[in-house]
């Protein structure tokens, strides 16, 4: 299994207490290739996985949520493989151009909030300025503080301790 580098959920958000009352999670995987695993958190569905396209991530994971989350572009007809489903193999450059066109305006429509939880390493963190061109609310986590030990220099690192 791949690192974990973002966590994102994906719901509503709480008028009188901001935060988030999430439905969905989508966390992503990152090593040779990344990987998004979307989980239903209302159902017992077994989670789905897609391959994104590295540059344009935030578009793809924002074209999940308004298709397999919102259900309102249907991209059934081009993923074809159940279990493993890739961007890159599915959809020409100009495809998915028209389709984050798309996802745009839907999310203009609709009212959702998507709270990024990213952490050191993640390629989310070079994309945050995608994440702000988005209609809908948001939220962004970045690594504030963190202490590990990195076993290639036999050291403990810190970050904003």
């Amino acid at each position: 299994m791949a690192t974990t580098t973002a966590v994102i959920l994906v719901g509503k958000k709480d008028d009188n207490h901001g935060g988030i009352i999430p439905h969905h999670l989508i966390q992503l995987f990152e090593n040779d290739k990344p990987n998004l695993l979307i989980r239903d958190l209302t159902e017992q569905n077994e989670p789905i996985v897609i391959i994104p396209t590295v540059e344009n991530m935030v578009h793809d994971i924002y074209l999940i949520i308004a298709s397999l989350i919102l259900k309102k572009i249907d991209l059934n007809k081009n993923l074809k493989d159940i279990r493993r489903k890739s961007f890159y193999n599915n959809f020409s450059k100009d495809e998915l151009n028209q389709l984050y066109f798309q996802t745009m305006n839907v999310l203009k429509e609709n009212t959702i909030k998507v709270v990024f939880n990213i952490l050191d390493g993640s390629t989310l963190v070079n994309q945050l300025d995608e994440i702000r061109k988005y209609p809908n609310d948001f939220e962004v986590t970045l690594t504030t503080l963190k202490k590990e030990f990195n076993s290639w220099s036999n050291k403990i690192e810190t970050k904003g301790l």
